[in-house]
């Protein structure tokens, strides 16, 4: 009961391939609450700068050195490089995710890579709840014996 490829798969095929150019849009977006949280976080460390010492407790007449092996300017420091790591982590994470379901999107069009766009997929279910959504419609589509032809896979 083999189906050929007909008018309703390619339809299904095209709005799939807007669904992944639509996702990679907000995927790149998602990137915004790093940019959010990294500029507050440097504001924080700004404002608190010298007076961190304060904010850790630092007791004049403490016994003893720092366990940790420095003082309030190494925590400066290590709050500083959090706040770059999470920022470059961020938007990293969200134009890498971008470029990943653009491409997706153009293959599905190319009718081109047929086990890269139903690995991703399987991947997109991760991303609630929109991903969820076109994930299953990409694995139901791209599942069919007619649409696997079209990408001509056996």
């Amino acid at each position: 009961m083999d189906e050929e490829p007909n008018a309703e798969d390619r339809e299904h095929l095209s709005a799939l391939s807007i669904g992944h150019f639509i996702l990679a849009g907000v995927a790149l977006f998602s990137g915004i609450p790093a940019l959010v949280w990294g500029v507050a976080g440097a504001k924080l460390v700004d404002e608190v700068g010298g007076d961190l010492s304060r904010a850790m407790g630092d007791i004049s007449g403490q016994a003893g050195a720092d366990p940790f092996g420095g003082g309030a300017d190494a925590m400066l420091r290590d709050v500083e490089t959090l706040l770059v790591t999470a920022i470059v982590a961020g938007l990293s994470i969200a134009v890498i995710s971008a470029i990943h379901l653009t491409v997706v999107g153009v293959k599905i069009r190319q009718r081109r890579w047929w086990t890269f766009c139903y690995l991703t997929g399987w991947g997109e279910c991760l991303m609630f709840p929109f991903g969820t959504i076109l994930g299953i419609f990409t694995i139901i589509v791209l599942g069919r014996p007619s649409v696997k032809r079209l990408f001509g896979v056996k």
